[in-house]
This record gives structure tokens, C-alpha cells and sequence, in this order.
């Protein structure tokens, strides 16, 4: 309703051609023009020459007007109504029961704006004012009064959107349904828990501040309690840690934490679930969790031992507890990738220099080899030997050991690693200060294994100088040796004579070992230019040996020689496990996550590797993204560099996804696949933490000039409105121009017309 419109001011405003003083010169000339040729008055009648010279002044006016361009201007005023937006949560968290009587808090709202219906009816009877009630969860949506009653609630209704509390979002819907009107006041009626997934998570705070810029006022009335009856009892998973793969019949750790809320001195069991070969979820481990107090989060760990191959879907679940109505969070789940074929590596370090970090780096980025790194600090001697009793219980395809003096390792567990390299496994030695016969290997239990004879003349003591003659001075090149430099350790190109030209363009090393003395049985597989052992390997029972005698390799690196150097230790560590004459491409997915909530999008990386490790530039891939029920959609991937990537978007409905993987190579007729799945949870967002938050309401309330009210006091809201009625006018400008319209051109034209027309008819033309 508006009141009718008054005029407030009425204006003339002129417009002169060029300016006054030429339009008054125009004017002037004109005026004498009609003096100095008056009608004719021998030959006209008194009557007809009043009616020339007044047509004539009629058209000498228009032409005056039209230069002058008046304008008459008004300004009119409205009274407009204001508008007061009331937004009522209407999502799952309102139906806690957390009231003083054991009331919902749905309840409690609907019982508070009834007790304000008569001030709310009086202030829209009072025509000043409307008032907009929505109703709002994941969604807004108006709610259209009945009658007069401004507020038709009912019993609260379990609508799908009602799983989400989008406060801001809710906010900002109400403020875009009200432009063009005036805003008296936003009146918020809520637990205050704003818990929503992307898009709709807009924070409140952001929508309050655009209410303060505005000048409208929000008033805030929280219902419920910050720790409700409804969350007095709850055990929920709140964290799931497990690596991305794990070998066959190796053991893997599962981490997790606990959350226990109201079942202080309570114990609860939590189970490990794991899907077998038929896809069935079996209990694979269990432990128990003590609650030390009323809401505490307890870690826990437990072990599985895969036994068959392929992506296995692992379940962390808290068993129900007595009482606990919010069982949405007891569990959460995630997917491991059951391997057999990768490679398994020990590493020994002693010394955490960079070499170090850029060959764990390297090996690390290939999917089928797993690194295990034990560092036995040198500067904690007196803790030495180490006991690696534990590490040595897995099943290991490689040993690596770097600057590590031979002392550092229990004499029991060095001939363990003996046994292992004689049934099969490879053992490299690494070049460095303490490695080789400088660390007394040599005359360790491991020496019967190692490619150079024992020399305890060569022992470098950790309290003396660096000993000079145990090292090659200065830059050293690396070159193939001509009798077994075409091993595939050092392959770098398609020929032999390939390879020798990449490594004579590599970069050079700072230093070496010199290796002593070497077996009769040892190859010297590369060295210098002046033919100084470099790389040498030999053969112990069933294992393969290395020693490398550089520890500068991240040289390599550095001078844009990274491809060589990934190719180098990746087949250093094949060609220990015996799988250097591998033939078979790997295609290999590697997903940013396995566990997302909706709408999250989802990173991947794709890609096929050849047997050395280098990824295949020729070919082709094509991604497909499978839906819980079944549904296929096609996923773009784009080509980065060696690599391919892309995102899975628009994942919304909660289950087990797949993404499917296809390359195709040019010439070959089958393609490969590969897939990945991943799980989208949805977790019950206002029954998980059904908490209210007076804290945010009152945040909302205080960015503007509103207030924070108890429900009792939401009747006196709306007669402070009412008490305080702001004149709400808008004020609307019009003009009217006569000079540029078609009457005042019909003037003149008439005015010339009819004189012209009289002054033939009386014969004086």
C-alpha cells in the first residue's frame, strides 16, 4: 500500500541556443522585420490586418519558444510501505528436543510467533509495513499468509532440503526478494547452526554486513541449547588415515580417531571392516575405546593383512551405544589399493643430506615402488646399534644403504639382510663419509656380499679428519664402461651409442668413493674417463649387488637433467629386484582423494609408464565416471606434460564411485583400462552436531542495529518496529519539453500556413 502521489515542486527551466544574447539578437531582428513590413492597409480591411500581424506574432513566438527550449520539471513524492523479512529455520536440527518441557524446538519458535501474532497483525493493519515470513533449511521459500494470519505454521514437516542449515544463503535470498522495496527489518528465528554443503554454505556474517550497509536491522532469536538432550549420548568417527596402497599379505596400519560424547567412563567398540574378493564387508580387526570424560576424541590404530588383489574398500566403524539417537557418524569409510609385482625398498641413512631427499623423491613418484625410509641418526651414536628387527620382519624386494657406518646396525639383523640378498633380494651401497670400507662394511657380517674386498686399513674414524685418499677429488663424469655399459641401469637411449652420448652430456658428479679393491666376480659396470670404478655390481646366491661410489646424483637435477635422473635410480632398483627385462606398460590412475563430501570437486592424475619408467608421449586417454546407481557421464582429461589430468565434478549422491580409465595406443587393437573408485559421504550434518549456536545469532544481531531477543521478547520486536515507523518515500522527477514536441510544430506551421493562405485569397501576393 502507497499513499497517493503529491506534487512537491513544480519548475520551469530554459535551455537558450547558444545563448541568451543570440537568441535575443534573432528575436530582435525578427520583431523589426515585422514592423518594417506591416500589411498593406490600402488593400485590407481593419479585421484582416489584425488577423495577419497576429499570425504572424503566433509563428515569430514559436520560433522564439523553440529557441529558448523550456523545460518544466516536477518532482513528486510516494510514501512507500516497509518491509519486514521474518526467515523461521525449518531444517532437522529445529526437531531436537532440547526445550525447557522436553519441546522441539520447532515448538518452541511456532509457540513464539504466536505469542507475537496480534503485534505483528497490528503493525501490517497499520499500513506502513508488510511483512515476508520464509521458511528455510538447505532452501528458501515463502510462505504465503492465510487471512490475516501473517504466521499459518503447522507441524513441522521432513522435506528433502531439510537435511542442511543455510543461514547466509538463506539471508541473501530474502534481501534479493525484497530490491525495489524498502527493508524495515530482518527478523532471524534459529538454532543458529549453520551446517551446509557447497553451494549454499554462504557465511551469515557476509549477508549481515550487507544489512549494515543498508541501514536495516536484523534481530536475532535463538531456540535450543548448545549441548542439546538429543546429542547426550554419541560415538562417532570423526577421522580415518590410511596409505593409498599396500602390498599382498603385507600389514597395513589403519589410524582413526574417536569422538565419545556423554558416555564418560563407557567403553565402546570400534570395528575394522574390509571388502573381500566377493566385495563383502568382513570384520577384519577390533579394539576397544574408553571415554575418559563427558566429550573426549580417542585414537586408535588397528592392522590388516590383505589376501587378495585389487581395490578394497576399508570401514571404520563405532558400535551403537546405549541410548544414541545420531547414528549418521558412526562410521566413515575409504578405498586401498591391493598390489603384487610393485617393489618394496628398505632405506638405511645415516646422514640427511640432499642426496637422500632427491632419491626417495624420485622413487617415491613411481606407483609400483614403496619406500621405506629408517634414519639412524649418526649424532646418537651412544643409541647405537639399532635394533631393526621389526623393519626386517617385511618382505623387502631391495636394501639401500647410504652413509651409514656398518656399526650402527645390530650384527644379527646385518646377517638377516646377508640371508635375505643370498634367497634373492637386492642390496645397493650408496656412496658417502662413512660408506663402503670407510664404514667398515667390508669386515661386517655383511661383507660377504658386498663387491670389493675387505680393507680395515680403510676405516674412517668419526672423531678424525675426512681421510683425502678415500675419495676422488673435484668434478668426475660417469661414463658406461665398453664391457657392460649397455646394462639397463645406465640405458638412456635406443642404441648403445645412443647412451654413451647422453652420458657424455650429462652433468658431473662432485666426488666419489673409491671403492678399494674389487672381487674377481664384480663387474665395473661405469667409472671416469681414466677408467676409476664408479658403478660396479656382482651376483650373491640368488640377490643382485651395487655399490655406487657418487653421492651427488641431485646434480643431475639441478642442470636439467631430472628425466635422466629418474630413469637412472628407477632402474638401479629394478635391476636389484631382477625386473629390469620388464616389458609390460603400466597404465595408473592416482586419485587427490578417496573420500569427498558432495559437490566436492575431485583432482586426478592419469598416465602410462614403459618398463623404464618413462611415461608413453603417443598415447590416448579417455575417463569415465560411474555413479552409485549405475549412471555414466564421461570426464574431460587434459594433457600435462608427460602426464594427464582432470577433475571430477557435480558428485552429489552419496555412495561408492568409479572412475574409469582408458588409453589407447596408436596401432595397438585392445585398449587398457584401469579404475579407481572413491566414496562421496554424507554425513547427517544437523543430527551429527545438533548443537545451537547463540554465538553466531548474536553476531548476526550485533553487525547491524538490531538486537539479540529471548523468544518471549519477539512480540516487543515488532512494536519497536511499529513504535518507530520510518516514513519510507521515494521521490520520481518528471519533465515535460513543449519546444521539441509535434504541437508546438503544429503551431508554427499552421500559423505560416493560414497567413500565407489569407494573403493569396486577399490578392496580396
Amino acid at each position: 500500500m502507497t499513499d497517493p502521489r503529491l506534487l512537491e515542486e513544480l519548475s520551469l527551466h530554459f535551455d537558450p541556443v547558444w545563448s541568451w544574447i543570440f537568441v535575443a539578437a534573432v528575436a530582435a531582428g525578427l520583431l523589426a522585420v515585422l514592423l518594417a513590413f506591416p500589411p498593406d492597409r490600402s488593400r485590407l480591411s481593419p479585421a484582416g490586418r489584425t488577423a495577419l500581424v497576429l499570425l504572424r506574432m503566433a509563428a515569430f513566438l514559436a520560433l522564439v519558444i523553440c529557441m529558448l527550449r523550456p523545460t518544466f520539471v516536477a518532482v513528486q513524492k510516494a510514501r512507500q510501505q516497509g518491509t519486514v523479512v521474518v526467515l523461521a529455520d525449518a531444517s532437522e536440527s529445529m526437531t531436537v528436543a532440547d526445550g525447557p518441557t522436553g519441546r522441539t524446538r520447532w515448538q518452541e519458535m511456532v509457540d513464539a510467533l504466536a505469542a507475537a501474532r496480534p503485534a505483528a497483525k497490528k503493525l501490517a493493519a497499520s499500513g506502513d509495513f508488510d511483512i515476508a515470513v520464509w521458511l528455510f533449511d538447505r532452501e528458501a521459500r515463502a510462505l504465503s499468509p492465510v487471512g490475516d494470519d501473517p504466521f499459518p505454521f503447522a507441524a513441522w514437516s521432513d522435506v528433502p532440503t531439510a537435511d542442511e542449515t543455510a543461514i547466509g544463503a538463506a539471508l541473501d535470498d530474502g534481501l534479493r526478494a525484497t530490491v525495489g522495496r524498502q527493508l524495515a527489518g530482518v527478523v532471524v528465528l534459529s538454532d543458529g547452526a549453520q551446517q551446509a554443503y557447497a553451494p549454499r554454505d554462504l557465511p551469515p556474517q557476509t549477508v549481515a554486513r550487507k544489512l549494515a550497509d543498508a541501514g536495516a536491522p536484523l534481530w536475532s532469536v535463538t531456540f535450543g541449547q548448545q549441548r542439546g538432550e538429543g546429542q547426550g549420548r554419541d560415538a562417532a568417527v570423526v577421522n580415518l588415515s590410511v596409505a593409498e596402497t599396500v602390498y599382498l599379505k603385507n600389514t597395513l596400519e589403519v589410524a582413526g580417531r574417536v569422538r565419545l560424547d556423554g558416555l564418560a567412563g563407557r567403553e565402546a567398540n570400534v570395528v575394522l571392516l574390509a571388502e573381500n574378493a566377493s566385495g563383502v564387508m568382513e570384520e577384519a580387526a577390533r579394539t576397544r575405546v574408553r571415554a575418559t570424560g563427558d566429550a573426549v576424541e580417542e585414537a586408535v590404530r588397528l592392522a590388516w593383512t590383505p589376501v587378495a588383489l585389487g581395490e578394497r574398500k576399508l570401514t571404520l566403524r563405532v558400535e551403537p551405544q546405549e541410548g544414541e539417537v545420531i547414528l549418521a557418524n558412526n562410521e566413515l569409510s575409504t578405498f586401498v589399493e591391493v598390489i603384487d609385482g610393485g617393489l618394496r625398498v628398505l632405506y638405511l641413512e645415516g646422514d640427511l643430506r640432499v642426496e637422500q631427499r632427491f632419491l626417495r623423491r624420485v622413487l617415491a613418484a613411481s606407483p609400483d615402488i614403496q619406500v621405506d625410509f629408517e634414519w639412524i641418526d649418526a649424532t646418537r651414536r651412544d643409541r647405537w646399534p639399532v635394533d631393526l628387527s621389526r623393519r626386517l620382519a617385511g618382505d623387502y624386494d631391495v636394501f639401500l644403504i647410504g652413509d651409514l657406518d656398518s656399526t650402527a646396525v645390530r650384527p644379527d639383523d646385518l646377517r638377516t639382510i646377508l640371508g635375505r640378498v643370498n634367497a634373492g633380494t637386492g642390496l645397493g651401497l650408496l656412496g658417502g663419509f662413512h660408506a663402503f670400507e670407510a664404514g667398515g662394511w667390508g669386515s661386517s657380517p655383511l661383507g660377504p656380499a658386498l663387491p670389493f674386498e675387505p680393507d680395515r686399513l680403510a676405516r674412517q674414524s668419526f672423531n678424525e679428519p675426512i681421510r683425502q685418499g678415500l675419495h676422488l677429488q673435484g668434478a668426475v663424469r660417469m661414463l658406461p664402461d665398453p664391457r657392460f655399459g649397455s646394462i639397463s641401469i645406465l640405458r638412456l637411449g635406443k642404441t648403445d651409442d645412443d647412451t654413451r652420448t647422453a652420458w657424455e652430456s650429462m652433468p658431473t658428479l662432485e666426488g666419489a668413493n673409491r671403492l678399494g679393491r674389487l672381487l674377481p666376480t664384480t663387474k665395473t659396470l661405469a667409472g671416469t674417463a681414466d677408467g676409476t670404478p664408479l658403478l660396479v655390481g656382482r651376483e650373491y646366491g640368488q640377490g643382485r649387488v651395487l655399490a655406487f661410489a657418487a653421492d651427488s646424483t641431485w646434480r643431475w637435477v639441478m642442470q636439467g637433467a631430472g628425466d635422466q635422473h629418474r630413469r637412472f635410480w628407477r632402474q638401479f632398483v629394478l635391476w636389484l629386484a631382477r625386473q629390469d627385462d620388464a616389458e609390460q606398460d603400466t597404465l595408473w590412475v592416482r586419485l587427490a582423494q578417496r573420500r569427498i563430501s558432495p559437490g566436492t570437486p575431485l583432482p586426478f592424475d592419469a598416465g602410462l609408464t614403459r618398463p623404464d619408467g618413462t611415461a608413453d608421449p603417443g598415447v590416448a586417454l579417455e575417463a569415465t565416471v560411474v555413479a552409485p546407481d549405475g549412471q555414466r557421464r564421461p570426464v574431460r582429461v587434459g594433457r600435462q606434460g608427460e602426464t594427464f589430468s582432470g577433475v571430477i565434478a557435480d558428485c552429489s549422491e552419496p555412495g561408492d564411485w568409479r572412475l574409469e580409465v582408458r588409453a589407447t595406443k596408436p596401432g595397438e587393437g585392445v585398449p587398457r583400462e584401469r579404475a579407481a573408485r572413491f566414496t562421496v559421504f554424507r554425513q547427517d550434518l544437523e543430527l551429527a552436531n545438533p548443537r545451537a549456536n547463540p554465538l553466531l545469532m548474536r553476531q548476526l544481531a550485533e553487525a547491524t542495529t538490531g538486537g539479540v531477543r529471548l523468544p518471549e521478547e519477539l512480540p516487543a520486536v515488532f512494536e519497536e518496529i511499529a513504535a518507530r515507523p520510518p516514513t519510507f518515500e521515494s521521490k520520481e522527477q518528471w519533465s515535460y519539453a513543449p519546444w521539441d514536441t509535434w504541437p508546438m510544430f503544429l503551431v508554427m506551421a499552421t500559423c505560416m500556413a493560414a497567413e500565407w493562405f489569407l494573403r493569396k485569397r486577399w490578392g496580396l501576393v
